[in-house]
């Protein structure tokens, strides 16, 4: 029998997560390396991606008031129509980040 690092549970040892807590085991490359290499997981790749996290939060909240005072100043094709789809790429480069930070956090 095995034991889940995580939770301490008994589990089976072909298991590739944990029954009580689902911890996901790494899959271990051919060669016996875990970490991954290369640019995109360098320290510099995380200051670009915090970088371009907050670049993405003010877009997203600048974009929104932006159609708002579009629509006030009569200006309807570009408050209703090209500010939300701006506000939405915004938002979904914003969670594609986030997401991207939380799973490098939990494979740590």
């Amino acid at each position: 029998m095995a034991y889940c690092p995580k939770c301490k549970g008994e589990m089976p040892q072909t298991a590739a997560q944990c029954p009580h807590c689902q911890f996901d085991f790494p899959v271990e490359s051919p060669t016996g390396e875990g970490a991954r290499t290369g640019f995109a997981y360098s320290p510099l790749a995380d200051f670009a991606l915090l970088v371009s996290m907050i670049a993405a939060t003010i877009g997203s909240v600048s974009t929104a008031i932006g159609s708002i005072v579009a629509v006030f100043h009569g200006h309807f094709f570009e408050g209703l129509f090209i500010g939300p789809i701006a506000f939405f790429l915004q938002l979904g480069m914003l969670v594609t980040f986030l997401r991207v930070t939380k799973l490098g956090e939990e494979k740590q």
